[in-house]
């Protein structure tokens, strides 16, 4: 027998033709050509595939689709629901990765268009702000990265953070029906706690930028979360009584994402702050601790400045705007 293409790759395609197919039962035959595989090799594939615990379901007759339970973000099952023009218009969906800010990285190092998006089931390297592990759950979260190339000048690339955190907390509203609330600068929470952090890395030269990763990690279904997160975290089956469907809050999230990213292009962060302060309890009268290195600086959150960074009270009445740091305490 020839030796197999990548497992990882071929998973890949297995699921993108059974979950995009709308619980169509497919004979062996009809997967093997459309995979390119002998019928002897699927096999091999299909017990590889259910090994890794996916839920697929093989009648009496042999032929093969997902659990009706199987909710799978996959491009053809997300396309139906966008409504944008340039993200999530090339969508890669993968069973597993390291990280999808990884992989969204290498895609725009060769050349991947602005829009191109990389979801992925299950994520064993993802990371947070500050070096931070992302824990998440395999087949319940979204795990999302996107490329974008926008065309202003990197000192105003941070502000982005705050342009995804609202557009997560609109599609978050829309397709699960629950109130949420921004917490600066990327964090969107339920009233359980954190059920969606923000990640963006930037690449530019002196003075124009390349490309930048926005990742976004989104609690989505199920109620049980990792030990280490468990008592600062929720789901939004938690907050919303009932599962949330990933494809339409993926598109959602795109949609939404889009229109304000053009408003940023055209016209700065100004006209969405407002909008982003109207979405946060926190960002005004709210005893806070924030830690750089070296420093640690107390105060009371006082609102945002023009360009995104978190204004802070300090005990002696001096007002100091901070870009980026440690809040360890709200």
């Amino acid at each position: 027998m020839r030796e197999l293409p990548s497992s990882g790759l071929q998973l890949d395609r297995l699921v993108e033709m059974l979950a995009g197919s709308a619980g169509k039962a497919w004979s062996q035959a009809e997967l093997a050509r459309s995979m390119k595989l002998s019928p002897a090799e699927l096999p091999e594939v299909l017990a590889r595939f259910r090994a890794e615990g996916w839920p697929l379901e093989m009648g009496p007759d042999q032929r093969v689709r997902l659990a009706a339970s199987a909710d799978i973000p996959v491009a053809s099952r997300v396309r139906p629901h966008l409504a944008t023009k340039r993200l999530g218009r090339r969508l890669h969906h993968t069973l597993k990765v390291d990280s999808t800010n990884d992989t969204a990285r290498r895609l725009a190092e060769a050349g991947a268009a602005e829009g191109t998006v990389v979801v992925a089931e299950e994520q064993i390297g993802g990371r947070g702000r500050l070096g931070r592990t992302w824990l998440s759950r395999r087949g319940k979260d979204i795990l999302l990265s996107l490329v974008l190339r926008p065309q202003v000048d990197p000192a105003q690339a941070p502000g982005l953070n705050l342009v995804v955190g609202l557009a997560a907390s609109q599609a978050i509203g829309e397709v699960a029906g629950i109130p949420t609330d921004l917490k600066w600068p990327n964090d969107v929470l339920t009233p359980g706690g954190k059920c969606c952090g923000v990640l963006t890395e930037m690449n530019a030269d002196p003075g124009k930028i390349r490309f930048v990763i926005v990742g976004v990690g989104i609690n989505v279904n199920g109620t049980a979360l990792p030990n280490a997160i468990a008592g600062q975290a929720s789901t939004l089956e938690q907050a919303a009584g009932g599962p949330v469907p990933r494809p339409q809050l993926a598109a959602a999230l795109l949609n939404r994402l889009e229109a304000l990213y053009l408003v940023f292009l055209d016209r700065g962060l100004q006209p969405l702050l407002q909008r982003w302060v109207a979405s946060s309890s926190s960002v005004r009268g709210r005893p806070i601790l924030v830690k750089n290195p070296g420093r640690s600086l107390r105060g009371t959150t006082a609102g945002l400045s023009e360009q995104g960074a978190l204004r802070i009270r300090r005990e002696d009445g001096i007002v100091e705007e901070i870009m980026a740091g440690d809040v360890v305490r709200w």
